[in-house]
């Protein structure tokens, strides 16, 4: 009953549209475009006093949020395979190396004993890193674009360096030696 009720109130609510008086489309559709409006202009406003309310609620220092620094970083992607420690994973490795441009390989003393936990940093040619690596090794590829490189590398505080030129016509290798 009580549902009853609320239709005839909601059908009473509802202003009425004489049959005498034609109806234009075309109004029809601006008032529901300017109803439309109306609405996501309201909620838009409402939604701007959100941060206010946030605000107020917690209390901010503006000088903080003025003074710091806004940081931003490059990131810098390339393909790189890492790793090489014991035969099985070294000879996955060597199947896999010309699909990678540039391939690094570190070892130390007359034995030439693999090492890893080498960290290697590559540079462009204009001095920019490119590529860089905290530990590294023993083996590394890495799928860079063609053009010239500097690759360093440091192990137990002695760095070595190598220029690579990548042409695209074959990949390079580069073997870094600490001997002690």
């Amino acid at each position: 009953m009580a549902f009853g009720i609320a239709a005839e109130l909601a059908r009473a609510e509802r202003p009425r549209i004489s049959p005498a008086i034609p109806q234009k489309p075309e109004r029809i559709f601006i008032m529901k475009t300017l109803s439309s409006l109306t609405a996501a202009l309201i909620g838009a406003s409402l939604l701007a006093t959100l941060p206010l309310a946030a605000i107020a609620k917690e209390p901010v220092i503006v000088e903080t949020i003025v003074q710091e620094p806004v940081v931003v970083e490059a990131v810098l992607v390339s393909t790189y395979l890492n790793g090489g420690v014991g035969e099985n994973e070294a000879a996955t490795m060597r199947r896999v190396a010309q699909e990678f441009p540039l391939r690094m390989t570190f070892s130390e003393r007359k034995d030439g004993e693999f090492i890893a936990d080498v960290p290697v940093v590559i540079l462009d040619a204009r001095g920019n890193p490119v590529f860089e690596l905290p530990k590294a090794g023993p083996m590394l590829y890495v799928v860079l674009p063609n053009g010239k490189y500097r690759v360093s590398a440091r192990f137990k505080g002695l760095t070595e360096s190598q220029d690579v030129t990548l042409t695209g016509k074959e990949g390079k290798d580069l073997y870094f030696h600490w001997k002690r």
